[in-house]
């Protein structure tokens, strides 16, 4: 992903993140865009690349975009170097439901094991039903939850 596609899909997931952490009861939505830009900003700094994050597009066979990836590490403290964070899979609109996202995360799982990273986590909200039915069939199991979130994990075993 370019620097300006990066930049671009920034800029949605703000909106998207905003929108989502009012939907769960999180956050209102009067203060939801501002907190959402800050708290992105806050992961990915100046320099994404820098702090250890990676964005991708995601092409189909034909060569077609059908969505991105964004991971980078985890952040929690004292979470193992080897460990990823999925900080968003997104399939876009006009071709979901075809199976790209689970093309989309077999193809993260396969680059992070192939760079040597042995886990890979995320956080899902618990009314994303269909994400958490691609990561539970996927083999992610729950790391811990609450009433509007589930953090989930999975071992990236040698191929």
């Amino acid at each position: 992903m370019t620097d300006a596609q990066r930049d671009a899909a920034l800029d949605g997931e703000a909106g998207e993140y905003a929108e989502a952490k009012v939907r769960a009861g999180i956050w209102s939505r009067a203060e939801s865009l501002k907190r959402s830009q800050e708290e992105i900003r806050g992961f990915v700094g100046a320099h994404p690349s820098d702090r250890g994050h990676e964005f991708f597009v995601g092409l189909d066979a034909e060569g077609r975009r059908i969505g991105w990836l964004w991971w980078g590490p985890v952040p929690s403290p004292g979470a193992s170097p080897d460990a990823r964070w999925l900080f968003q899979i997104v399939v876009d609109a006009g071709v979901r439901g075809q199976g790209y996202g689970r093309g989309l995360l077999r193809a993260a799982e396969e680059h992070l094991r192939a760079t040597g990273r042995t886990e890979i986590a995320l956080n899902v909200f618990r009314w994303n039903t269909v994400a958490v039915a691609l990561y539970t069939s996927s083999g992610y199991e729950i790391a811990s939850q609450d009433d509007k979130a589930i953090e989930m994990r999975k071992r990236l075993l040698p191929s």
